[in-house]
């Protein structure tokens, strides 16, 4: 029996093993002897490695250019699409057919080549059929409403608006961008010459509203986007000349006497509503960032489609409450829409801004129109006061401007800086004692300022609160020393006594307050308004000179130069001083 190192065709143990080594050793000595060559300076051969295989790639070539055979031929195409067109209107200008067939039938023709274009296998045909089809269909809806009174704007409105969807829709499934372009221009065109040569506004100002929401809803998240502009803008104009004409004093004029005031209304804020709706569902639901265009259109909106209704409503003596109420609403509905994007740091933060601005205008707008002023004024200040809360909670500089806006609206709606106006610089003095919504509003001034100054914001935001913290101190302020020069002079000065007494009682408001403000800034640091010591130093020093001097008498300018004195030894010093 036989082992099994000894078998046949058995490599005996360690053979496999001798292998590696053998082939190690001449391994290392060709390294050795690469070195060696290296050494010398001799050039080596570097191994050349196999070919690899890589797989082929598939390369389409770029398509070839049309030829001038082919762009002539095209054209050639086209004049006889055209003549075609053409023959149709011979034939019913010389009273072969029926107007209303002729214009079915031209209809028809330009559309079956539209519908030849959605077949065609290549975009360069396909294009110039297209181009033959918009080139028949418009001019003939024009022709048959304009020149020959064939439609009726009430039935040409519509088929304008069919032919536009049946372009729009061979454009889009082939990708046909100058052709979208070509019929939504001359869809615009065609409803605007129509709309003006007819005196037909309505009918087709509905097919602008629908073509400029169908052109932003079909654009969205895809391509030519361009195409909201010229839509919004054409909408907007027809919008407008109706709100003008429908709401002419003492009616509409001759050839517009069919317009209603109410569905011009009804015109103007759908417009403001379809535009503004879609932004804010575009906004709040795809969560998308607000552009250009939404900024721009929803200013137009606001004023062509807002602002018509107001007009409308006045003009027709119907009031604007209702709209006011709806603006209120509105204004509600934006700040609850801007509270998701009120800690968004990502591209969406601009959408915090678009909303809480709308809302801002919408709320001052519809608080105009449905309270009285002086308490409206009462709403802005309390408006004002929650937005600088808003301020100081988000870190938001725009609520910081929109709390300014709604507190210089309640002081001046409720009269409190007419009142202070007359207090300080009024010849014969207020006359009056302060209004109560006067007086609420500074209530809700002083609040805000108080607020401000006793919640510190975050270092960040710091600078831009203290401009606000310094206008609105120094507005306060100024309002309380109103108060006491009311309180210690004479409500209405006549003759020359009571002009100084009035003057000297002025200057020593002034100049007490100054040294308020300096001592405040040393025992009361959270009230930081240090910085109004030397305005108001200065104002007084200007009122002396101006009032003092001129109406004085030597008791009332003895007591005044003893208060002007007295304060500019007083502030600096209690401003130098540090606790």
């Amino acid at each position: 029996m036989s082992t099994p190192s000894s078998q046949p065709g058995v490599p005996p143990p360690g053979a496999g093993l001798e292998a590696r080594v053998a082939s190690l050793e001449s391994a290392l000595a060709a390294v050795l002897e690469r070195v060696a060559m290296l050494e010398a300076g001799a050039p080596v051969a570097l191994p050349q490695a196999s070919p690899v295989e890589t797989p082929a790639v598939l390369v389409e070539p770029p398509p070839a250019l049309p030829s001038g055979v082919q762009i002539m031929g095209l054209i050639g195409k086209v004049c006889l699409i055209l003549g075609g067109g053409f023959f149709i209107r011979t034939l019913a200008e010389a009273g072969r057919l029926p107007n209303a067939m002729s214009v079915a039938l031209g209809l028809t023709y330009a559309l079956a080549w539209a519908l030849i274009a959605l077949r065609d296998k290549q975009a360069m045909v396909a294009t110039f059929d297209a181009l033959a089809s918009i080139l028949i269909a418009y001019p003939l809806l024009v022709e048959s409403t304009v020149r020959f009174k064939w439609l009726a704007p009430e039935v040409a409105a519509p088929l304008l608006l069919a032919v536009t969807v049946m372009h729009t829709v061979v454009a889009w499934r082939r990708d046909l961008q100058p052709m979208v372009w070509i019929a939504t221009l001359g869809a615009l065109g065609s409803a605007l010459v129509m709309m003006a040569a007819t005196h037909a506004l309505e009918p087709f100002l509905a097919v602008l509203l629908i073509l400029g929401l169908g052109s932003l809803w079909l654009t969205y998240d895809r391509r030519w986007q361009g195409l909201r502009w010229p839509t919004a803008l054409a909408a907007n104009l027809g919008a407008l000349v109706l709100a003008y004409l429908a709401g002419w004093t003492g009616g509409p004029p001759e050839g517009y006497l069919h317009l209603s005031a109410t569905r011009a209304m009804g015109f103007t804020l759908a417009l403001a509503a379809g535009y503004l709706g879609s932004f804010a569902w575009r906004l709040l639901k795809q969560r998308r960032a607000v552009g250009a265009f939404e900024r721009a259109q929803t200013c137009l909106a606001l004023v062509v489609g807002f602002g018509g209704a107001l007009r409308l409503a006045l003009t027709s003596g119907s009031g604007g409450s209702i709209l006011g109420i709806g603006a209120l609403l509105a204004g509600a509905a934006c700040y609850a829409a801007a509270a998701p994007f009120a800690r968004d740091e990502e591209a969406t933060r601009a959408n915090f801004t678009y909303f809480s601005l709308l809302a801002t205008f919408l709320l001052l707008l519809g608080g105009a129109m449905v309270a009285p002023l002086p308490w409206f004024a009462v709403l802005a200040g309390m408006l004002g006061l929650g937005a600088l809360v808003g301020t100081v909670r988000t870190q938001r500089p725009i609520l910081l401007l929109q709390s300014a806006v709604y507190l210089a609206v309640a002081c001046g709606g409720s009269g409190l800086f007419r009142w202070s106006f007359q207090a300080f610089l009024g010849p014969a003095g207020t006359g009056s004692a302060p209004a109560p919504t006067a007086g609420c509003a500074l209530a809700l001034l002083a609040g805000a300022v108080g607020y401000a100054l006793t919640r510190p914001p975050a270092p960040e935001a710091g600078p831009k609160l203290q401009p606000f913290t310094l206008v609105a101190g120094g507005l306060t302020v100024l309002s309380l020393g109103a108060l006491a020069v009311w309180a210690i002079g004479p409500a209405q000065a006549s003759g020359p006594a009571e002009l100084a007494r009035l003057a000297v009682g002025r200057t020593a408001v002034l100049t007490a307050l100054t040294i308020g403000l300096a001592w405040s800034a040393r025992r009361i640091p959270t009230l930081d308004l240090r910085w109004l010591v030397y305005p108001f130093l200065a104002l007084a020093t200007i009122k002396f000179l101006f009032e003092d001097m001129a109406v004085g008498h030597p008791l009332t300018l003895f007591l005044a130069f003893m208060f002007l004195g007295t304060t500019f030894i007083l502030a600096p010093r209690l401003l130098k001083v540090t606790p």
